[in-house]
């Protein structure tokens, strides 16, 4: 770590009194339409991306996240010309590991911030083949785009949230609205992946998107418009806090504890898909269970 405070870059990660330090070196810095956008060296993560100051991947650990949040539902169900919308997403990593498979008919990517694919693709080099047939990509607004393909009949096999928890474009999601969207947006026998931060362990559990309209760990406990809310845990170096919570919103009530076809990523493995649903006693009190 520099010695020099100038040489400091600080994140405070949301009402839970926990401060993330990393000696950076300035990339590259814009500001667009919606929020502030900015990249980073650091000698261990490599390139880093931030968004409000917030920071959201290093190229050294990004695929921990995003295999994890790809690989658990893909591999999970027979999957046949599915349709998997992205919701967010604008660095590419959801993207590049939706498209590794081949039972993927259409890849749907709506992004507000047109500008942060662009400083991900010159900066961060992690988004894979943007050229590829199936990718329909889309600069709105997500909770417009979800409301208007719900009222027009448009339904998706899989949505991924792959928004920030705390800047600015993502302070409206999570609410009843975005939920009840979010589920008329789901096929028979679809599914939805969210994901967060989580703080604690042991008393009382924090979000990094606390406090919000819905908590995600309350949907746990009385599902509102899905039949089935399920859990899966991990950790990723870079996020401060601890552990990363992924929850799947479900259509129906089958699990997706379970690999029924085999894939090898850099971190997913069939192994480690059944692990991460095995949660620490603290975690079942959080489901309800």
């Amino acid at each position: 770590m520099s010695n020099d405070p100038e040489g400091w870059w600080r994140e405070a990660t949301i009402s839970a009194g926990i401060t993330q330090a990393l000696d950076l070196t300035p990339v590259a810095h814009t500001r667009s339409a919606f929020q502030d956008i900015g990249v980073y060296e650091h000698p261990v993560f490599g390139r880093i991306l931030t968004l409000d100051d917030t920071v959201q991947l290093s190229v050294a650990d990004e695929f921990i996240y995003h295999e994890l949040a790809v690989h658990i539902p893909l591999t999970s169900r027979p999957w046949s010309d599915a349709r998997v919308l992205i919701i967010g997403g604008g660095d590419g990593g959801i993207l590049r590991e939706v498209l590794r498979h081949d039972c993927v008919a259409e890849a749907w990517m709506v992004e507000i911030d047109s500008e942060v694919l662009e400083v991900s693709k010159r900066h961060i080099k992690i988004a894979g083949d943007l050229d590829d047939p199936r990718i329909r990509l889309r600069f709105d607004d997500g909770i417009r785009f979800m409301a208007e393909s719900a009222a027009a009949g448009q339904r998706f096999d899989i949505v991924i949230v792959d928004a920030t928890d705390s800047t600015g474009p993502s302070k409206v999601l999570w609410s009843e609205g975005f939920y009840r969207n979010l589920r008329a947006c789901l096929a028979p026998g679809g599914v939805a992946v969210d994901s967060d931060i989580l703080l604690g362990g042991a008393g009382e559990i924090w979000m990094s998107r606390d406090p919000s309209e819905v908590r995600a760990s309350d949907l746990l406990r009385d599902p509102r418009w899905f039949s089935r809310v399920d859990l899966y845990l991990s950790r990723v170096p870079l996020y401060p806090g601890g552990w990363f919570a992924f929850f799947l919103y479900q259509t129906d009530d089958t699990s997706f504890r379970k690999p029924i076809k085999h894939f090898e990523g850099r971190f997913y493995n069939p192994a480690l898909h059944e692990a991460v649903f095995v949660l620490p006693a603290w975690g079942e009190a959080l489901r309800g269970v």
